[in-house]
């Protein structure tokens, strides 16, 4: 089993805070704690490669590219229509990288929301700047001997784009490959994340 370095934008950064807090004034039965736990399960997921166990898929192109992404589906609240149940509800949208330093693989998480209105895939889209009805260059996989083979389900696998690479290089301490967590490079520096932030004792939400 493959296991990767986090990499996480600065708003799924925002977002992992503002529902930990939330999650303090709540029970374990409010959303908001719900939706806390259902993150920390993700990150924890994407990071053991256990993407497959929570319905992992590809994307590819629908109202915007991403096919350069994957998403795995939670089951954060029940949902059911005319006493049909709808499935997971949230979706945690990732990019998969090819490691710089001969170390553990990178998974950039882009997005998490409910999937209603197509949320998260707008989020995604969004943050990575795809405009409406145009589609991505071929996507690439990266060329080198740490390569594994491209499943259906995992993103695949690309070479570090440079914007990565940079904040990468100027960041102090990169994160070990035991697992920390990183968010997207920005202006600023990534900071790691503590371990525990997204290792919940379980899965069940």
């Amino acid at each position: 089993m493959t296991q990767y370095r986090l990499l996480l934008r600065k708003e799924v950064m925002q977002q992992l805070a503002a529902l930990s807090q939330a999650a303090k004034t709540q029970g374990p039965g409010g959303l908001r704690t719900r939706e806390f736990r259902g993150l920390q399960i993700g990150l924890r997921a994407l990071a053991d490669g256990l993407e497959e166990e929570f319905e992992g898929k590809r994307l590819s192109y629908h109202r915007h590219d991403l096919s350069d992404c994957a998403e795995i589906k939670l089951a954060v609240i029940p949902e059911t229509r005319h006493n049909i149940e709808l499935g997971p509800s949230h979706r945690l949208i990732y990019r998969e990288f090819e490691s710089e330093d001969g170390g553990l693989p990178y998974r950039q998480v882009v997005a998490y929301a409910h999937r209603g209105d197509d949320r998260p895939f707008e989020e995604a889209a969004s943050r990575l700047g795809r405009q409406s009805g145009t589609r991505l260059r071929a996507v690439r996989p990266s060329s080198t001997p740490n390569s594994r083979p491209s499943t259906a389900v995992a993103p695949i696998r690309q070479a570090l784009p440079p914007d990565l690479l940079m904040a990468l290089a100027a960041a102090s301490n990169v994160a070990p490959a035991s697992g920390a967590t990183r968010r997207t490079p920005t202006a600023d520096k990534p900071r790691a994340i503590p371990r525990d932030r997204y290792d919940p004792p379980g899965r069940q939400l």
